[in-house]
């Protein structure tokens, strides 16, 4: 018989993921900016950086997840990462918001080093817990429930983060950005250590697989990919999700200050994040009665259509609805990419015997790691290519470049995501079995 969780567990589910993204949506939001505007480091430099630091820690995520699947502890085989990590991840999300005194070549080995085990680290402990949903329940209805607070919550620290960084930045450092952006850093660092312990303390990892052995090799693991169409499916959806989502957001400063010529517009912008709360929340009602693959459709031609649309005006009542309507439909599909992967993995377990989720969610997040590299990396190429300059006008080239970066890049990469869910398919013999996902 199916689990029933109860909302403590659900809701201390979803706060490690909540504490977790309050690093990422600071990272993401302001880290390209606080590399060129504030730290001196060339786009073009931290476009390099962006991508071979995420392809680093992208290619780390299956050893990642092949570790999960041969851990065996009292605590089970993912909760100990998130209590053991949280430390280390907490202090590397400060460290790249540091601005020691060192030479150009210097800051370069820096940054490098900081941002990549930052990567890691968020390796560590997100994997971890995304792929500790199939263990907390086998019922699919209770697993998009869960995921939808989870991803709400989540969503809740990238949108907050992105509103209040920058206030709390002046507020804090005063004159000096940089040590405004330093000690807010530091503030989210005891949050996630924090939330990573609460759900630590507070969830159960209780549905062992059926025939699956415990502790898999890595043969086993790789065959559970094997013919997993769901699985490739969501790695392609993750992999186009995330190019699109890093791409708008890491410019949206940019965009704001010189495109609009309206820097305090960024705040307002930011916050129209919250419309992927609404999205994330109706995702699994919608779901639920129409399923997983239609509501991702929907919601990948919804946020393709309203970010093209942001250029149409600069009226910020324009801005405002379009960005809203963008996260609205990121919101609909991103509430249901782990949900998704869970789907994924019991489809594995019942063509290939072994449940490999450990493997098939990092493997997944390679997608992940691989999409926000391209994304954030093209926006400073994007800016490097055009002659882009802090502190100095922006010419129409830069201009165009920004554009490019906040909002077409996307566009074209939600567009292949809803295209992607066309392979989330399942055989009639399983469909019609006791696991069906309501795809």
């Amino acid at each position: 018989m199916s689990t029933r969780l109860s909302w403590r567990e659900k809701l201390s589910y979803g706060i490690g993921n909540f504490g977790i993204n309050l690093s990422f949506g600071m990272t993401g939001a302001y880290l390209m900016y606080f590399y060129t505007d504030i730290y001196g480091v060339d786009p073009g430099t931290v476009a390099s950086l962006f991508l071979i630091a995420r392809a680093i820690d992208g290619l780390f995520d299956p050893f990642m997840g092949l570790l999960i699947d041969r851990t065996d502890t009292r605590w089970g085989k993912h909760r100990p990462y998130l209590l053991g990590l949280a430390l280390p991840f907490a202090l590397c999300g400060v460290a790249v918001f540091w601005t020691p005194p060192l030479g150009d070549v210097g800051k370069i080995v820096y940054i490098f080093t900081s941002y990549t085990l930052l990567g890691m680290l968020y390796s560590g402990v997100s994997l971890p817990l995304n792929s500790m949903l199939p263990t907390l329940t086998r019922d699919a209805r209770e697993r998009t429930a869960t995921n939808a607070i989870r991803e709400t919550l989540g969503s809740g620290a990238t949108v907050g983060i992105g509103y209040a960084a920058l206030p709390l930045v002046h507020a804090l450092g005063g004159d000096s950005e940089a040590h405004g952006f330093l000690l807010v850093a530091a503030l989210l660092a005891l949050v996630t250590i924090a939330a990573l312990v609460l759900t630590f303390a507070n969830t159960r990892e209780r549905e062992a697989p059926t025939e699956s052995p415990q502790v898999l090799t890595t043969r086993q693991s790789v065959q559970a990919t094997k013919g997993n169409w769901p699985w490739i499916a969501t790695m392609l959806v993750n992999f186009c999700f995330w190019i699109g989502f890093t791409a708008h957001l890491q410019s949206f400063i940019y965009y704001a200050r010189d495109v609009l010529r309206q820097p305090e517009l960024v705040s307002s912008l930011m916050l129209t994040m919250l419309a992927v709360l609404v999205g994330t929340a109706l995702s699994a009602p919608i779901a639920n009665r129409i399923g997983k693959r239609a509501t991702g459709i929907i919601g990948g031609g919804l946020a393709m259509a309203a970010t093209a649309a942001i250029a149409l005006s600069d009226a910020p009542a324009w801005l405002v609805a379009t960005n809203i309507a963008a996260y609205l439909g990121q919101g609909l599909i991103g509430g249901l990419l782990f949900a998704l992967m869970a789907d994924a993995v019991d489809f594995g377990e019942w063509k290939s015997g072994f449940r490999a989720q450990g493997f098939l969610f990092a493997a997944s997040s390679f997608g992940v790691k691989l999409g926000m590299s391209i994304g954030g990396a093209a926006g400073a190429w994007m800016l490097s290519r055009a002659g882009y300059v802090a502190g100095m006008e922006a010419t129409p080239a830069v201009q165009a470049a920004i554009t490019a970066g906040h909002v077409w890049f996307p566009a074209i990469s939600f567009a292949a995501m809803a295209a992607s869910l066309k392979l989330f398919t399942f055989p009639t013999a399983y469909a019609q079995g006791a696991r069906t996902s309501g795809a």
